[in-house]
């Protein structure tokens, strides 16, 4: 009897064994992303932020907009209750690359006729902020309302159309909540810088060494003479000297020769600008009079 062969696959014999490509480990640390790590640590730092309590009584409500209150402290989601949030802006970017992280956009908007009565069309120009430079000419994208600076009045939320290039090999437009953290950690700075500045002028070494490290002088700022008045006297519409910014004539000091106090008038009888001032008074009277009979003459 004849046994059963044993087949195998012909692409078994033809095909060669691929052998395993050797990469070392500087290729491989080169091949793997590098920005999962960076937003991993973005995001905690953001968490982290957005958890700390500011040492100020209110925050401006254009931050706390659109933000989800979860991730705030108790004072700020109060706050952020109390803000009322503006209706959805959307627009067209016109013009970009002229200006550093600043695009123009074009608003929809409708204009009355008081005349016809009637609606036209009457579309509104704005400077929005871009922080990332994520915008192109042609980019449909949805606003909130931010003052940036004085001309700078919104910021861009998010791309709603984009034209050209993706919005994935662009970068990413900041969230509510990135903006708040970032306004957070510029704020911190400042206020530690002020209350280090506040305990260097108190006479802290401490706190004067701390300013020489950060690469700040503890005397910036400063000005000889200024400081608080609290405990001064108003007087508020009385003539002052530059130098010292008393008033003349208080607290014993001499006046100056034909000066009253109060460096407005000069000394003199009352009986005698009395009269002077009763015959201006009587000349002005006799002018309005005249020209009031040559008024009536010509009507006539």
């Amino acid at each position: 009897m004849s046994q059963r062969a044993f087949s195998l696959p012909l692409r078994t014999i033809v095909t060669k064994a691929v052998k395993p490509q050797w990469i070392c480990r500087r290729c491989l640390a080169t091949q793997q992303s590098s920005s999962i790590p960076s937003e991993k640590y973005s995001k905690g730092r953001t968490s982290e932020l957005l958890s700390t309590q500011l040492p100020q009584k209110h925050l401006p409500p254009q931050v706390l907009a659109h933000v989800n209150a979860e991730s705030l402290p108790i004072n700020e989601q109060e706050q952020w209750e109390r803000v009322e949030p503006h209706k959805k802006i959307v627009g067209v970017v016109v013009s970009h690359g002229k200006m550093e992280k600043t695009v123009r956009v074009r608003v929809a908007a409708q204009r009355w006729n008081e005349r016809i009565k009637k609606h036209y069309r009457h579309d509104i120009n704005h400077l929005v902020h871009d922080p990332n430079d994520s915008l192109t000419t042609g980019d449909v994208v949805e606003l909130h309302r931010l003052k940036v600076s004085k001309q700078v009045e919104h910021v861009v939320a998010r791309i709603i159309s984009p034209f050209g290039k993706p919005v994935e090999e662009r970068p990413p437009v900041p969230t509510p909540e990135e903006r708040l953290a970032e306004y957070k950690a510029k704020r911190m700075v400042k206020l530690r810088r002020r209350e280090l500045r506040i305990r260097a002028g108190e006479g802290d070494a401490e706190a004067i060494q701390k300013l020489k490290e950060m690469g700040h002088d503890p005397g910036a700022g400063a000005k000889p003479g200024v400081g608080r008045q609290d405990n001064l006297q108003q007087n508020v519409g009385k003539s002052r000297t530059p130098s010292s910014g008393a008033i003349l004539g208080s607290q014993g000091q001499k006046l100056p020769e034909g000066v009253l106090p109060g460096g407005k008038e000069k000394v003199g009888k009352t009986n005698e600008r009395a009269q002077r001032n009763k015959g201006k008074a009587v000349k002005s009277d006799a002018k309005f009079q005249e020209r009031r009979r040559e008024a009536q003459e010509k009507d006539q």
